[in-house]
């Protein structure tokens, strides 16, 4: 992809077989590409101090904006219906993100743990595009 867009495509757990390609991502918060944290840590459940695991990661969650567009509102409806459908919630997925001219790839497993959101327009001009939001759950298996 030119200019250096970054691509994300989820793929089953496989990491081999694709499940659906975000084409126009619009936002996706907080770079992926940040030095992540190499340890997590575990809160006393009696409240005094915490243990340190050194070599493993927090889970995160990386919310995805993108943009659907369509024909027509029966397309629109139709590829938002599709989307709910192919990204099943609470399964398990590998969410490649490429970005070539800026990092390389970086694959996360990830899951859906929440609905995916297509907020409402109050514009009252033909319908030929739709917004959508996700959230993914990064590191929410192993």
């Amino acid at each position: 992809m030119a200019g250096g867009y970054p691509r994300f495509k989820l793929y089953e757990s496989d990491g081999t077989t694709l499940v659906y390609e975000f084409e126009n991502v619009l936002n996706w918060g907080d770079s992926p590409f940040q030095d992540p944290e190499s340890f997590a840590e575990h809160n006393s459940l009696r409240g005094q101090g915490s243990i340190i695991s050194e070599g493993s990661s927090e889970p995160w969650n990386l919310p995805l904006q993108f943009y659907l567009p369509g024909d027509n509102y029966e397309d629109l409806v139709g590829q938002m219906s599709s989307l709910r459908s192919s990204i099943v919630f609470n399964t398990k997925y590998v969410l490649r993100i490429d970005i070539n001219e800026v990092g390389g790839t970086e694959d996360l497993k990830v899951k859906r743990l929440s609905s995916i959101l297509f907020p409402v327009t109050t514009d009252l001009k033909v319908v030929k595009h739709q917004i959508g939001n996700i959230t993914f759950r990064v590191s929410a298996w192993a």
